[in-house]
């Protein structure tokens, strides 16, 4: 990222309210603890129930259109989005307001978005997707729109050739990772993380066939 980009990118963040978020962040990185998981979904296998949004939506390809409402609302997408990475989905509203939006990246891409991916990224193979930087706009949350969307978007891969789909959540987003199994993602992987000093140390565990969810572990 070029240091104009950046300093627009951290402008227009600021400006967004975002200044508690980057401060978290910061202090993470000088000392913190934290686990993702890496979840999959098996293409091949249809969802045995499909999730259903509170309100009408359909899924479409990121226009030109759409990025003045995106960098208003999360601007610390604009690099990305700058990247041209393939392939950026939105769910519009009747309104045509975007309700939520999602990368899927095949795996040649895989390295266009390194720069941009928070961590170490798990090289993944040709047979797989993966799900990246998604997002449910404020004015939309509580309609159960992520499960919904990302089942649709998880399957435009399918005629790509792809058989999995993959995606990073941390261990403690709870409400994600509800998404995330509504449309149909399971525990696959840990990816642990260690920050000291501004320096991360992270580590892979792949997990058992039949792993389950940390909220389903409570029920």
């Amino acid at each position: 990222m070029n240091a104009a980009l950046r300093a627009k990118t951290t402008f227009l963040m600021i400006r967004n309210g975002e200044v508690p978020e980057m401060l978290r962040e910061l202090v993470n990185r000088v000392h913190s603890n934290e686990a993702s998981y890496i979840l999959r979904r098996d293409l091949s296998v249809p969802l045995a129930r499909r999730p259903a949004a509170r309100i009408p939506f359909h899924i479409r390809p990121l226009e030109p259109r759409d990025l003045p409402q995106i960098i208003a609302e999360r601007p610390r997408r604009l690099p990305v989005l700058k990247a041209n990475i393939p392939t950026c989905y939105v769910a519009a509203a009747e309104d045509g307001s975007i309700c939520y939006m999602q990368w899927l990246v095949s795996s040649d891409q895989q390295n266009r978005l390194r720069p941009y991916f928070k961590g170490e990224l798990a090289r993944y193979d040709k047979d797989s997707v993966l799900l990246e930087f998604a997002y449910t706009f404020q004015r939309f949350r509580g309609c159960g729109i992520m499960g919904a969307a990302m089942a649709e978007i998880t399957e435009q891969a399918i005629p790509m050739g792809a058989r999995w789909a993959l995606t990073y959540v941390k261990q403690d987003n709870i409400a994600s990772l509800k998404g995330c199994a509504h449309a149909g993602f399971r525990p696959y992987m840990v990816r642990t993380e260690i920050w000291r000093g501004f320096r991360l140390h992270q580590s892979f565990r792949e997990l058992e066939p039949d792993a389950r969810y940390p909220f389903e572990l409570a029920s």
